[in-house]
């Protein structure tokens, strides 16, 4: 099918790419560097993300970095040039700067092909909530609805797609300054599991805090099933980051608790694993988040 608009987003929305294939999703994708190389998350085509984890836990430091405004030019402009309108649906514009600079490159090209489109929507999400409301969209593109109604369904209900999660190691939030040294040194000394959340406000922000592993992921259950809507889920996605046993139990969990239609799981990728270190385990589904406010 010929579309008048393509569908854009970027590589932290960790979607599997079967998703790109089936929809003709185009995705600018985000880079970090290892070592001394760069790499650019390419959606799980290249370097395993069990080769990362395992290069991650051996020490070797990791560094991420955000799209410029000439790459977005760069990534659009031939799109443009074809006469196509563009739709970008990307990362909170709250944890990277790459959604205001693909605004920077949006002012930039409008003023070169003004009779184009070029419509941005800020998810206020990463990972798998971006994805699921990437795919949303693209669905609604297949079924040949217009670029406005697309971007206007994406703002109005980019607030229902949440993660809980939790990180096994405190050392790599201590790395991206979300935790103190002192709260990561104790934290660990105490055996303590912070349970972070996908905010209203596009943060990944802590929710509460639970003795050991198997408490915390009890608890994520526990407020899977308090704001899990069935009638809304079509789906949820488990996101784990070299845990697969864990989130083998975790899925088992999950099933006792909310029985979903489906839950699919998936790794996360090298950007985000790099912040939230190996042992990271998320639920992601749809949920009101202006309903979820962490505990006083």
């Amino acid at each position: 099918m010929e579309f008048n608009y393509v569908l854009t987003t970027d590589s932290d929305a960790e979607m599997p790419y079967e998703w790109l294939d089936e929809f003709d999703i185009k995705a600018i994708l985000m880079p970090y560097t290892m070592g001394d190389t760069e790499y650019f998350f390419n959606f799980f085509r290249e370097l395993p993300c069990t080769d990362f984890y395992t290069r991650l836990k051996n020490g070797e430091k990791v560094t991420t970095a955000q799209r410029n405004p000439e790459d977005f030019k760069e990534f659009w402009g031939p799109y443009l040039k074809q006469g196509k309108d563009i739709l970008y649906i990307g990362l909170s514009s709250e944890l990277s700067g790459t959604f205001n600079c693909a605004s920077a490159a949006r002012a930039e090209l409008l003023e070169k092909y003004p009779e184009r489109k070029i419509i941005l929507v800020d998810t206020l999400a990463i990972s798998a909530p971006e994805a699921m409301i990437v795919r949303e969209a693209a669905r609604m593109r297949k079924n040949g609805d217009p670029i406005e109604k697309v971007a206007q369904w994406a703002e109005e209900n980019k607030d229902y797609y949440t993660a809980f999660f939790v990180v096994d190691d405190l050392t790599y939030l201590k790395r991206g300054g979300r935790v103190s040294s002192s709260a990561a040194f104790f934290g660990s000394m105490l055996d303590i599991k912070p349970i972070l959340y996908e905010s209203p406000r596009g943060k990944l922000e802590p929710f509460e805090k639970a003795k050991g592993r198997k408490k915390a992921m009890r608890r994520i259950v526990e407020l899977a099933k308090e704001y899990y809507a069935p009638e809304k889920n079509e789906y949820i996605i488990v996101c784990q980051a070299d845990c697969e046993k864990d989130s083998e139990l975790f899925c088992a969990m999950l099933r006792e608790a909310i029985n979903p239609k489906e839950i699919s799981v998936q790794s996360v990728g090298p950007v985000i694993g790099s912040h939230a270190g190996p042992g990271t385990l998320a639920v992601c589904f749809v949920a009101n988040r202006n309903n979820i406010e962490a505990p006083k």
